[in-house]
């Protein structure tokens, strides 16, 4: 079984030039410590944990492995969450392509997916083919996946910072099941991790995986109220060396209307085609026929799907997206970010916004362009007083609930 994932993650590491030609795939003293004690501890009888580590540096691997010795231990099923359909789609391939020839199957059940195949994965692990189940918080809010989660080996949360805490992440309070929370950056969320017991087993890493150049960071002024494509022009000089070299980029709007624009006038402006990635373009064409039939309106601009599929296989290449991108999303030879109204993100969103470049031994650049807006502040984000006194009362008992059954 080992044997197999190791060849196949050579190959995969070859594929996607994560290594050199002659060189052997091989995990970091960070990650085979992570796997050993994640593992050792699941063993125990431990059911919280947190891997706490840099954005690229090989926590999906150790995901992998600590799923693999949990399915071979149990012979049951682990499920993963994912903050987004396109982390999840990724996450699927990431895992097909190494569990290849292991008899491990992997489903996902998101609301991209066609009613068809989340069945067909409801099926698969009832009878024991699907052994890996990628998911989105959809799982949470529905009776029959919750069931699949609640009796699963091992629950991963993967980038939980990507996640609502009022929304998803009080509903994991109520599960039985050992769970694994991965994050970057974990401390925006310390009272909640506190309060399910993570904090109590916390892995760390730092090692990357390989020797990865850091990203330079370009704090570019603006004008105060100049509209997103506007910007652009503060970052020209980047945005054409980075094309002359092949690479591919992101730009980043605040909101989903900013996308199409920043699209036009990067099209406009560098006479290359622009795919772009927002929060209501349907996934599928088969998924977009479905949201009009029952009357929701999708985007026409393209499918998800057809876009990354395109923006992955040129180069240069330029995606015009929201922070959608900021969760996970693994883009090989992409050097330049360059995010507009950059005031307006927190963080934690700007360290995992450019945690998506300088992914490989490359050189990369990332211009975050400020001054053009609000700077994001927290305390806005949080419900009022007024607010909290029209929340359900199961709501406002949760916040008192300070353990988590068995």
């Amino acid at each position: 079984m080992w044997a197999t994932i190791d060849h196949n993650c050579q190959r995969v590491a070859l594929t996607h030039e994560l290594i050199q030609p002659g060189e052997q795939f091989a995990l970091t003293a960070d990650q085979k410590k992570a796997v050993e004690t994640i593992t050792a501890a699941l063993d125990d009888g431990t059911f919280e944990f947190l891997l706490k580590a840099p954005t690229g540096s090989g926590k999906t691997e150790v995901m992998l492995r600590v799923a693999v010795d949990t399915i071979l231990a149990t012979g049951g099923y682990v499920v993963i969450l994912a903050p987004t359909r396109d982390l999840i789609r990724q996450h699927v391939t990431y895992f097909t392509e190494r569990l290849q020839g292991t008899g491990i199957g992997v489903g996902q059940i998101h609301g991209g997916a066609a009613p068809a195949e989340r069945r067909a994965v409801e099926a698969g692990i009832e009878n024991g083919s699907i052994h890996v189940v990628v998911g989105s918080a959809m799982m949470l809010t529905i009776d029959r996946h919750w069931e699949i989660i609640d009796k699963s080996d091992l629950l991963v949360i993967d980038d939980v910072n990507a996640f609502d805490e009022r929304e998803h992440l009080r509903l994991l309070e109520d599960l039985d099941c050992p769970m694994l929370f991965a994050s970057a950056t974990p401390d925006e969320l310390r009272r909640f991790l506190e309060r399910i017991g993570a904090l109590d087993n916390v892995v760390s890493m730092k090692k990357m995986p390989f020797d990865v150049l850091p990203t330079k960071v370009h704090k570019v002024e603006g004008v105060w109220g100049e509209p997103p494509a506007e910007q652009l022009s503060r970052a020209d000089t980047l945005i054409r060396e980075h094309l002359a070299r092949g690479s591919r980029i992101f730009v980043i709007g605040r909101t989903r209307g900013d996308v199409p624009r920043l699209a036009e006038r990067l099209e406009q402006t560098y006479d290359i085609d622009v795919e772009q990635l927002r929060g209501d373009m349907a996934d599928t064409s088969e998924q977009s026929r479905r949201y009009r039939r029952k009357g929701v309106k999708v985007n026409d601009v393209g499918t998800r799907i057809a876009m990354m599929n395109s923006f992955r296989s040129k180069s240069p290449a330029v995606l015009a997206a929201t922070n959608l991108i900021g969760s996970g999303i693994d883009i090989p030879a992409a050097d330049l970010i360059v995010i507009t109204d950059s005031d307006a993100f927190g963080e934690s969103e700007i360290e995992q916004l450019i945690g998506r470049v300088g992914r490989r031994e490359r050189p990369s650049d990332a211009v975050l362009l400020t001054g053009t807006t609000f700077e994001k502040n927290p305390s806005r984000a949080m419900a009022s007083p007024r607010a909290k006194s029209f929340m359900p009362a199961g709501m406002r008992a949760r916040q008192f609930n300070f353990g988590r059954r068995r």
